[in-house]
């Protein structure tokens, strides 16, 4: 009897053994194991899961120890990662060490830019061409949390939005060598919640405070000018009466080098464009920057004009080897400065399309461009412009009783014939040629130049007009 029990409890064990062998191969070759009724279906949710472990791991699992290794990688990479944003945080490391930290791990370039388009941080490019801001690798219509960016950018590069709520502040951008970016989703999504919390962070901070003000004078926040001066002070910021904008853009940087050309060019122009009577501000837009150069007196804004101009030269001499182009606002007061920085921005544009760029021009010194590039202004502006591009000929007119304005209208209509226009006045040909050099002097043009010719026979036009 009792080696009977034996046999029976020896049975049993090796049914038990049996039973789960055949559940253990059953789960490991994918078959289906019973159900709590005892059917063989799979529950659908288990199948989903399988699944998805399937589309991670590209091989198929050997049992339980392969899966909990090949889970327990991601999840300790996540993990470690999630430790060192702590210890860049801690240690004030802020958002370029949040963007070193992630450009080490997915062996890729990295660039944060803000929703002004500002650099915010580059990390990883040192030994590749990064372009200097993706405002126009996205597509317009980017709403997206994974985007894919448009050529020149490899077609592995990604823009993902930093936000606040659901409010955007900024951009990651990311750049890989080889791999593509769709299975380190998990940690970008981290370092995108890490920087949105040191931007919002910093938006607190010394720096920010003094860039939020110049943002609040730029978007016309102020009416009142006291208000303007005790919001600046309570941020540190010392204020002149008036100011002149410089908008400077590099061109046909190197991507690898732009980053670094970029600040050198920025260097050299607040060495160049500084002033004792108040302070410079200098502020990102897109790849290039803008500085408010103090101007209380109209000779503060034409030495401000005249050093700008000189900005190509001063690379030069400083061995900077970097192309530019940029634009000079009008002399404004201090609340509407941003129409001196819409001024400037301009200019550059104009010195860009027009002038072939490799320059900085002053608005003032641009003719009919301004109001070309608007598509043209009120009549009121209009006949602002005729007059003052013929004032300085009319005052010497006037002074000297000389018939400058009436040579120079009929100079255009005789077709710049210097004999007609000689008979036509009843004067000597020498005499309309001196009259000629007079008026290139007086208005500051070249009669031999098409763009100062545009302005000329506009502003005749303009003033026949009425």
């Amino acid at each position: 009897m009792r080696r009977r029990r034996a046999q029976v409890s020896a049975d049993q064990r090796d049914s038990q053994h049996d039973l789960e062998g055949e559940q253990e191969q059953g789960h490991s070759t994918g078959a289906p194991p019973p159900n709590e009724q005892g059917s063989g279906e799979r529950n659908e949710h288990t199948r989903s899961i399988v699944h998805e472990e399937d589309a991670v791991h590209s091989r198929p699992l050997r049992g339980r120890a392969t899966r909990v290794r090949s889970e327990a990688a991601p999840l300790e990479q996540f993990l470690a990662f999630a430790e060192s944003l702590a210890r860049v945080s801690a240690g004030g490391g802020g958002v370029s060490g949040i963007a070193t930290q992630l450009a080490t791990l997915l062996d890729a370039a990295v660039l944060v830019e803000d929703t002004d388009w500002r650099h915010i941080a580059l990390a990883g490019s040192a030994d590749r061409p990064i372009t200097p801001s993706i405002r126009e690798l996205l597509p317009t219509d980017a709403t997206g949390n994974d985007v894919a960016l448009s050529p020149p950018a490899d077609e592995r590069s990604r823009a993902y939005p930093i936000r606040v709520g659901e409010t955007r502040i900024g951009w990651l951008a990311i750049f890989p060598r080889a791999e593509t970016l769709a299975a380190a989703l998990p940690v970008i999504r981290l370092a995108a919640a890490s920087l949105a919390v040191e931007m919002s962070r910093e938006t607190g901070g010394s720096r920010n405070r003094r860039r939020s003000f110049w943002d609040r004078l730029l978007s016309r926040a102020y009416d009142d000018p006291v208000q303007a001066r005790e919001d600046a002070a309570a941020r540190g910021v010392t204020l002149a009466s008036h100011y002149v904008a410089v908008a400077i853009e590099g061109e046909g940087l190197d991507e690898s080098v732009a980053a670094a050309k970029a600040s050198e060019i920025r260097r050299v122009c607040v060495e160049l464009l500084a002033t004792r009577s108040a302070e410079l501000a200098v502020i990102e837009r897109g790849g290039g920057f803008v500085v408010l150069v103090p101007a209380p007196l109209e000779v503060d804004a034409a030495n401000a004009r005249t050093a700008a101009t000189l900005i190509p030269k001063s690379l030069a001499r400083a061995r900077i080897e970097a192309r530019v182009v940029g634009g000079v606002g009008r002399h404004c007061e201090m609340l509407d400065v941003a129409r001196s920085v819409e001024d400037a921005r301009a200019a550059l544009v104009i010195a860009r399309r027009i002038f072939g760029g490799g320059r900085v021009m002053p608005f003032e010194d641009l003719g009919m461009y301004p109001l070309l590039l608007r598509g043209g202004g009120t009549r009121e502006e209009l006949h602002a412009f005729g007059a003052r591009v013929l004032e300085p000929l009319r005052i010497y007119d006037e002074k000297h009783q000389t018939e400058l304005v009436r040579t120079l209208r009929l100079f255009f209509e005789v077709g710049q014939n210097i004999k007609v226009a000689a008979a036509t006045l009843n004067v000597h040909r020498h005499t309309v040629f001196y009259r000629l050099r007079q008026i290139a002097e007086i208005a500051s043009v070249d009669l031999d130049s098409p763009h100062d010719q545009l302005t000329l026979r506009a502003a005749i036009a303009l003033d026949a007009l009425g």
